[in-house]
């Protein structure tokens, strides 16, 4: 299958020119050694980096998320920064076009005390005092995520339902999330602030239309597993919840690089078109 959209980002990703252009995860970066990244950089690989990636990273800084980081240090010139969700919504809202069609990725240096071969170092105060601000501005969107997930208690399939019964009616359910287009506006719509894009402006190309599949997916798998009326764990929830920020993005690029099983199910599901390395 074809892959469908040209450019992301200022990035040509398909045709005689195009470049391997994925997402990069945690699952993957932690897996990948920096001579495999070298590797792969040295063939045209591009890696786009999230501010989930960083975020998670210097929220909980230690030894092992240092050395991860070393190894993005190594291929420094070959990754770029995408924008933020919230900078791609606004995007989205104000220019009513996608947000890959607009805004455009950036360069990302990483401090000199990244080097290969420096000692592990302490975070400083500063950039603690971001990372405990990107918690708060999370738990204000998981607080939208839970929103959302209230509307599965309206899902007469699940009524009654056997335990045996319930791997069909979620594949069902998830074919459903991919191609039924007008349900997903239809859904939107529901949620939609008066200032966001109309829900008939809304396609695959679009982050809002992405950010409702995704959050309807890990809806849909959370509700088969434990039941409609299964409480929220919010320190579980949020770590589901970073995992799919990294989804949202490689849906709109079209690539993604992950070693996370589920990541990768729900990323070829709902882009079969789409572009892994994992």
């Amino acid at each position: 299958m074809k892959r469908r959209f040209k450019r992301a980002f200022g990035i040509d990703v398909q045709g005689m020119f195009g470049r391997s252009f994925v997402v990069l995860d945690k699952s993957f970066l932690q897996g990948v050694t920096a001579q495999e990244l070298r590797f792969y950089v040295k063939h045209g690989w591009i890696f786009g980096v999230t501010e989930t990636l960083q975020y998670e990273h210097f929220r909980k800084w230690d030894r092992w998320r240092f050395a991860n980081l070393v190894k993005l240090k190594a291929i420094e010139k070959h990754i770029v920064l995408l924008p933020g969700i919230g900078e791609m919504f606004r995007a989205e809202s104000k220019k009513r076009k996608p947000a890959s069609q607009v805004l455009r990725i950036k360069g990302l240096v990483l401090t000199d005390k990244l080097t290969p071969g420096r000692r592990f170092f302490e975070l400083d105060e500063d950039t603690k005092k971001i990372a405990a601000e990107r918690t708060l501005e999370l738990e204000k969107r998981l607080d939208i995520m839970i929103d959302v997930w209230t509307d599965f208690k309206q899902i007469p399939e699940f009524d009654g339902a056997k335990s045996e019964d319930m791997p069909a009616i979620v594949r069902a359910k998830s074919l459903q999330i991919r191609d039924d287009h007008d349900d997903m506006r239809g859904f939107y719509k529901r949620h939609r602030q008066r200032f966001n894009p109309p829900a008939k402006l809304i396609g695959e190309e679009w982050t809002f239309f992405r950010w409702i599949q995704v959050q309807l997916l890990a809806g849909l798998d959370f509700f088969a597993s434990y039941g409609l009326g299964a409480p929220f764990n919010r320190e579980n929830l949020f770590h589901g919840f970073l995992d799919l920020d990294y989804l949202i993005f490689a849906l709109v690029v079209g690539g993604l690089a992950s070693r996370e099983k589920q990541m990768l199910e729900r990323f070829t599901l709902l882009r079969p078109d789409g572009l892994v390395l994992k």
